[in-house]
This record gives C-alpha cells, sequence and structure tokens, in this order.
C-alpha cells in the first residue's frame, strides 16, 4: 500500500496522532531520549535512505545522523495539521554544526532553518514520512557553499 493510499486506523484518532508527532520532537528529536521512538514508530517504517532497516531503526538513523552534526539541535514546532491518519508539521530547526556536515570539518556557525515533515499513521504509530528541510541554508550558513544571493 503506497502513501497515498493509505486509511486511517482506529488508532489514528486526531488527538492520539497529535500526541505522538508531538512526542517525536520534543523527546526523540529534542532531548535524544532514542528509547522512546519503540513508542512512537511502527515496525513496519521504511525510510527510503536506509532501505536496510526498519520500524524506529530506520527513522533513528536519520536524527542519529542529524544529530552527529548538529548535537545540540532544537525543532520548535511552529505549525501542526492533523487529519485523519497523517500529521503535517512545520518546524523552525536551529543547531551548532560541532560534528562536520558530510564529512567536512566542524564550523562551529550555529544555523537555523526550516523543515517539514508529513508523518503517516498506521495503528497510531508512525508508518512512513516525507520531509523537506532547508539544506541549501544550512550549507550556506556552514560554509559548505558560497552564498548564491551575496553581492
Amino acid at each position: 500500500m503506497t502513501t497515498t493510499e493509505m486509511r486511517p486506523e482506529p488508532g489514528d484518532a486526531p488527538a492520539t496522532i497529535e500526541a505522538v508527532a508531538r512526542r517525536l520532537y520534543s523527546e526523540v528529536w529534542n532531548e535524544g531520549r532514542y528509547e522512546v521512538a519503540a513508542e512512537l514508530i511502527h515496525p513496519d517504517f521504511a525510510y527510503a535512505a536506509r532501505p536496510d532497516l526498519r520500524g524506529p531503526a530506520a527513522k533513528l538513523a536519520a536524527i542519529r545522523m542529524h544529530r552527529a552534526t548538529f548535537p545540540d539541535s532544537r525543532f520548535t514546532v511552529e505549525e501542526l495539521i492533523v487529519v485523519p491518519g497523517r500529521v503535517a508539521v512545520r518546524t523552525a530547526v536551529t543547531g551548532t554544526d560541532n560534528g562536520g556536515l558530510a564529512g567536512r570539518s566542524p564550523s562551529g556557525r550555529v544555523v537555523t532553518a526550516w523543515s517539514v515533515e508529513f508523518l503517516g499513521f498506521r495503528d497510531g504509530l508512525i508508518v512512513s514520512d516525507w520531509v523537506g528541510a532547508d539544506w541549501l541554508g544550512i550549507l550556506v550558513q556552514t560554509g559548505a557553499v558560497a552564498d548564491p544571493w551575496a553581492r
């Protein structure tokens, strides 16, 4: 079943899935409480960048990679929209490049960016996601690429 064909399950009530989405950001992303992922992410969750992993381990691979580069990162939920079986989240992200982005030396710079994430749910747990992020802004702010808007 593709994400566009997903039908909400009884456990995917708006209040339930909103709470799960908020916990993903507050507890897992911001606090680094990786053990909580097992309570939030469905065993069938798959992450395209890590097809060898499933379930919480797949989502945690992306979270750990981000936090290795920006260990003090903070995600602030600026907008959250809930429809049956889905949650859309827009966040502001800040963090210090202390880990080095994509194998580069750490810049020590504080970056501010945005992200959007669409979460799909099954049985009240996150089973799919689609993420968009301000990677150009992050690359410019860390000095990895030249600012295309500089004069």
